[in-house]
């Protein structure tokens, strides 16, 4: 978003401004958004309820802040962190990507709804890294359109997949969302249940990928376990977070009309068979194997931990 006085300035307010990277990245970068993620992103510089922008929150805080620190690492986003330092004039500190054990993730939720079948028993009778998972949080939704696009997708790919799907927020229980007759036709392929354990899943030795909304809790929980990414980012930061893992060639994006965000079935299908089966995507599940041993280099989380407590010390800050 770029230094405070920029962000205080009313700076790049049309659509257009957001699409190429910003003027104050001084090194080649594919880092903007799309035009339909741009639209979505131009609410935060209105006024809520509050009487102020989130950008003018976002600048306050920073300037009133001694330090910043960033759920990030130097080994994944040196040249970003060390040009936010120079935008903010003064120290960003990494504090590692704080991934959630998969123990804990278990303890969120520990009984099955009512018939609902057991995923884990599913995943068990699937080959080695033949599953694609597929989620998209708790806050991201895509519109029942693009649903039915993407279960056609599903489809059409023949890849195995287990999709954890919740309705759209504001959609009553009775309304049929899936594609009619989707269920029954993928049933040999794979399964769509309500809730997953997610950590546990992504830990499952047939799982191969993950087409995920690029949030970062996401993204962090997939890299420990280095499955290959399929991207389908929805608002906000996702399609900033997108560009950056396509740019590390870890990742294949579904192609999206710039000026809706629509999609295609056989966009889904063509994306979903690169990552997880054709030969094109070799590079791409190797290097995001490789991006496993940085993202479980636990003794580096440590030290990242150490230094953010002796900075709080040095500056008396009450933790």
């Amino acid at each position: 978003m770029g230094p405070c006085s920029e962000l205080l300035g009313g700076y790049r307010t049309s659509v257009e401004d957001f699409t190429v990277p910003p003027k104050w990245v001084p090194f080649p970068s594919n880092v903007a958004y799309r035009l339909h993620e741009a639209r979505g992103f131009l609410g935060v510089f209105d006024r809520n309820a509050s009487g102020i922008t989130d950008i003018e929150r976002l600048a306050s805080v920073v300037n009133a802040s001694k330090f910043v620190c960033s759920r990030s690492c130097h080994n994944l986003e040196s040249k970003w962190l060390s040009l936010l330092s120079k935008l903010y004039e003064k120290e960003v500190m990494p504090i590692g990507y704080l991934p959630p054990s998969i123990d804990k993730s278990q303890s969120e939720k520990s009984s099955k709804a009512a018939g609902e079948l057991d995923v884990m028993d599913w995943l068990d009778q699937q080959p080695v890294e033949s599953v694609l998972y597929i989620a998209f949080g708790s806050e991201a939704c895509l519109s029942i359109e693009l649903i039915h696009e993407l279960a056609l997708g599903i489809e059409v790919s023949k890849v195995r997949f287990l999709w954890a799907f919740r309705k759209p927020k504001g959609i009553s229980d009775d309304t049929r969302i899936l594609p009619v007759g989707f269920e029954e036709r993928t049933r040999d392929i794979g399964i769509v249940t309500a809730w997953v354990p997610q950590m546990k899943v992504l830990a499952h030795a047939s799982v191969g990928g993950f087409l995920t909304h690029c949030g970062w809790s996401s993204i962090v929980e997939n890299f420990q376990f280095g499955h290959p990414l399929v991207l389908l980012p929805i608002f906000i930061d996702q399609g900033l977070n997108a560009r950056m893992l396509e740019d590390k060639n870890i990742a294949v994006a579904i192609p999206r009309d710039e000026e809706t965000g629509d999609f295609s079935r056989e966009d889904v299908a063509k994306v979903f068979r690169i990552v997880m089966e054709e030969e094109k995507g070799k590079e791409i599940r190797h290097n995001a194997k490789l991006l496993k041993k940085v993202f479980m280099d636990l003794a580096s989380y440590e030290n990242h931990i150490d230094e953010f407590v002796e900075k709080l010390k040095k500056f008396k800050l009450d933790v």
